[in-house]
């Protein structure tokens, strides 16, 4: 079965889940992606170099920067090319180049059935044109898989009536984010006792100003914050305004192999997630890092936080403070129920969010849209 895998994967750890998927018996992927990219904090180059098992082929995005308004050179995304039994986009359906992938499908391949994956977890309201566009492609979509139950059912509330999965987009590889030991990181940060943890980008959905006001009230907690943003300059006034800066470290973005190191060194990792009109929590790959490491959880309840973690973390009330702080001194003064949150988080990111797990349910997803064929329109 020949796949057509189009997806916006630039670094070097979104494409082990490629090789995973190509590892997969009677898989012959094609994998399009951007030759570049970049964002509000970086540009990407795309990281991929010549890949083992599977095909590359590059695609000049244009523009750059709108993830829902950009289209891929050339025209038929390699589908001409590939000659595709099935077509896999990682792309929600209001963009521009579902639009394309769809044309490109009629013209190039028109008997491979559409598989498509959405994050979108959130029904917001769009102009009339954007609206039909993401009914028009969703009416030509063939499987859908949902990286969250609320991006199903807002796909549901577009119109969209055919076959469907509820399965993450990434996983992560549990020999690379395993448990260890962060005494020497606490040791060069400078931190002792509880460390409360946050890793990600420092925009105001991510509430990390909660986290902050939270270790406000537990004179005993230190804060280990990884990650760039806007609000960086305006979380470090908070520190100081609240008299914890003291307490508060704060480390650029580091590498994605460097990440389990620091995790290690936390008690606890805190997503505060804050939800907005236009963005809730969609996944929080973090968390399963984290999980992995075993390394306990506490998240708010934003979107599919909930969700990701289960039953091998704590859940507090988003933006609240006072709840989370009492989460973080429940964990600080139980370290057995801490080391039984950490074991039972790895063990389900084994049974659910590995690589091979995901690439597993994926084929199975193949499987089925090719005995299924082309839904009738």
């Amino acid at each position: 079965m020949r796949v057509l895998f189009i997806a916006r994967y630039l670094q070097r750890e979104h494409h082990r889940k490629v090789e995973a998927l190509a590892a997969q018996a009677g898989l012959d992927i094609w994998h399009v992606a951007p030759c570049c990219w970049r964002d509000e904090l970086r540009r990407y180059r795309q990281e991929a170099g010549q890949p083992a098992g599977y095909t590359l082929r590059l695609a000049r995005p244009f523009p750059t920067y709108d993830i829902h308004r950009y289209l891929y050179w050339p025209p038929d995304v390699y589908a001409a090319q590939a000659r595709p039994d099935i077509i896999h986009l990682e792309d929600e359906p209001d963009s521009l180049i579902a639009c394309q992938v769809v044309l490109a499908r009629r013209r190039w391949a028109p008997r491979a059935p559409l598989v498509l994956f959405t994050w979108q977890n959130i029904r917001r309201r769009r102009r009339w044109a954007v609206e039909k566009l993401a009914r028009w492609v969703l009416s030509q979509v063939d499987f859908l898989i949902a990286g969250n139950s609320e991006a199903l059912e807002v796909a549901r509330a577009q119109g969209y009536d055919g076959p469907a999965a509820v399965l993450p987009q990434m996983g992560l590889d549990p020999e690379v984010f395993a448990p260890g030991d962060g005494g020497r990181t606490r040791q060069a940060l400078g931190l002792a006792g509880f460390v409360a943890g946050f890793v990600g980008r420092l925009t105001p959905q991510k509430g990390v100003d909660t986290l902050l006001h939270a270790l406000a009230r537990l004179p005993d907690a230190s804060a280990l914050i990884v990650g760039n943003g806007p609000m960086r300059i305006e979380l470090e006034g908070l520190a100081r305004e609240l008299g914890i800066a003291g307490r508060v470290r704060f480390v650029p973005t580091v590498p994605v192999e460097e990440v389990p190191a620091y995790l290690h060194a936390m008690d606890v990792l805190v997503l505060p997630s804050r939800t907005t009109p236009n963005w809730k929590e969609q996944f929080g790959h973090v968390l399963i890092e984290a999980m992995a490491c075993e390394v306990p959880v506490i998240g708010s309840d934003s979107g599919a936080i909930p969700e990701v973690i289960g039953p091998a973390g704590l859940i507090f009330p988003e933006g609240d403070a006072a709840a989370l702080a009492q989460a973080l001194e429940q964990l600080r003064t139980a370290p057995a129920l801490r080391e039984q949150l950490g074991k039972a988080g790895r063990q389900r990111v084994l049974e659910r969010y590995t690589h091979a797990h995901i690439a597993r349910q994926t084929a199975e997803i193949y499987r089925q849209a090719l005995a299924g064929g082309r839904r009738k329109r």
